[in-house]
């Protein structure tokens, strides 16, 4: 056997460590080999390895050394915009990304990536126009499919939306999350001819679990809007019992984190920066308690920028507050210039910002420790309709609390507990906008609210559903739609299988 297919061979096995998920072994195999020879597909491994790890900056190193030996090779600039981008420098990601397509203009992984970044940064139409540019080139893309049929959703295109859905079950037809993402934009009756389909899929197709969990969720909808309870809740409770069976959730895990939060806080010194820069309105609380809608709301304002659910307050508690015992001035300062800097990825104008992440209510006292001029809308909507709407949807993003109703209650609480905390030191900082009061007495709640956020009148307030901005979240359709009351009580005709949450009221 040659020493050329002696390495191809090692390859393959490398290439499956890796996809068992073995990054030390491939790590340390590909090392040994990069000792004695310069082959770039071994760079590659051991960079995503490093990544996949947690290790993003060393991945980074390497391969830019790996890209000195190699200048144009477009794989490792691919990467490099990969590794960038997942630490937040939309900037050098960017760069890294045009810079290959330079050396190879059709490469269609370069061209996916360029543009999840420009969906990313909300720059929607680029991003439209380089997805269609793919499927132009590869009309059967079915992971370019899926990332234009979840921008034209977030647009509000949901008929354009549908047909890429449509399209790729053609393609594939166990793929049960286009099923599933079509479910949120049908209104169900019995002879649907998707409920059929679905229906016909759950009887007739040998389905791995996480793919049922999806055709699960539709089925749970589609019942749902046939007023058929009893199907319905059966099909959320079979989605929900498999989604907790992977994950293997146990609340024990949160009680942690709600009890160390408060401990870490309480720790600290009360060093807090003295600086007056842009103004930031963090709306949080529960998921699906409406704070797609208050954003939405909010981001219509003239002077206003809705920057959308952004993940990086959690990087800067986990960088600076989690591991340190104190912080100084100078630490809180870099805080500072981390966030403002990632903003500017989105919008650098002096405009009032939104982040609507709803699980920053983890990090109120911090945040305001090196962004004083915050405010925060805390969004409560009645407990039973909140946990009943994570309960039926599924996140895409982790959200593992969600998946039991015992679960969901002790969350609850844990919550309110630590809401109740941040109010003893930030009352003045935070206000609560009750869900139910803004659907039922609109023009006054938002009154007030912008009067908290201290924001000028603004008749575009009340037209928060013309607002054309981006909405990456699962509310897509609500949010888009005038204020509605259907949502109120929404739990009606599942009452008698949620009497795990009845403690909450």
């Amino acid at each position: 056997m040659t020493e050329r297919t002696l390495l191809k061979k090692k390859f393959e096995e490398l290439k499956k460590k890796f996809l068992e998920k073995k990054y030390d072994e491939v790590i340390e195999e590909s090392s040994l080999i990069l000792k004695n020879n310069n082959i770039d597909v071994f760079y590659n491994l051991i960079c995503l390895a490093y990544n996949n790890k947690g290790e993003t900056y060393k991945a980074i190193d390497i391969m830019n050394k790996a890209l000195k030996k190699s200048p144009k090779n477009s794989d490792f600039l691919n990467n490099l915009g990969m590794f960038y981008s997942n630490i937040y420098e939309y900037k050098k990601a960017e760069a890294k990304y045009k810079k290959g397509l330079e050396i190879d203009n059709n490469n269609l992984s370069l061209l996916n990536n360029l543009a999840n970044l420009k969906k990313d940064l909300d720059q929607a139409d680029e991003a439209v126009i380089i997805y269609e540019k793919i499927l132009s080139i590869k009309s059967d893309a079915l992971l370019v499919m899926y990332n234009l049929a979840g921008l034209y959703n977030s647009l509000g295109k949901f008929e354009k939306s549908k047909k890429l859905y449509f399209q790729m079950l053609k393609i594939k037809s166990d793929f049960t999350e286009a099923d599933r993402l079509i479910s949120q934009m049908e209104k169900y009756d019995s002879k649907h001819k998707h409920f059929l389909n679905l229906k016909e899929k759950l009887s007739n197709m040998k389905l791995e679990e996480n793919s049922l969990v999806h055709l699960y969720f539709a089925l749970g909808k589609a019942y749902g809007d046939q007023k058929n309870y009893v199907e319905s809740f059966d099909n959320y409770k079979k989605a929900n019992d498999i989604s907790k069976k992977i994950s293997n959730y146990n609340f024990e895990k949160s009680k942690k984190r709600f009890d160390a939060i408060k401990e870490k806080f309480e720790s600290l010194d009360d060093c807090r920066l003295n600086i007056q820069n842009r103004k930031f309105i963090f709306i949080i609380g529960m998921p699906r308690s409406g704070t797609s809608l208050t954003e939405q709301i909010l981001s219509s304002h003239k002077n206003v920028i809705g920057g959308g659910e952004l993940p990086y307050i959690q990087k800067i508690y986990n960088d600076y507050f989690k591991t340190k015992k104190n912080l100084n001035n100078n630490d809180l300062l870099k805080c500072n210039k981390e966030y403002l800097n990632f903003v500017s990825n989105i919008n650098d104008s002096n405009k009032v910002f939104t982040d609507k992440a709803p699980l920053n209510f983890f990090y109120v006292g911090f945040i305001l420790k090196f962004l004083p001029n915050s405010k925060f809308i805390n969004i409560v909507r009645n407990p039973i309709d909140n946990c009943w709407s994570i309960y039926k949807n599924y996140f895409p993003t982790k959200i593992d609390f969600g998946n039991d109703l015992n679960d969901l209650s002790k969350y609850y609480k844990s919550y309110q507990d630590l809401m109740l905390f941040w109010k003893r030191f930030f009352s003045n900082e935070i206000y609560d906008l009750k869900y139910e009061n803004l659907v039922k007495n609109t023009d006054h709640e938002i009154k007030k609210l912008l009067k908290f956020c201290s924001l000028d009148w603004d008749e575009n307030c009340l037209k928060h559903h013309e607002n054309k901005r981006v909405i990456k979240t699962i509310s897509f359709n609500q949010a888009r739609r005038p204020i509605y009351s259907t949502s109120l009580k929404s739990y009606n005709g599942y009452e008698n299988y949620l009497t795990a949450l009845k403690s909450l009221i």
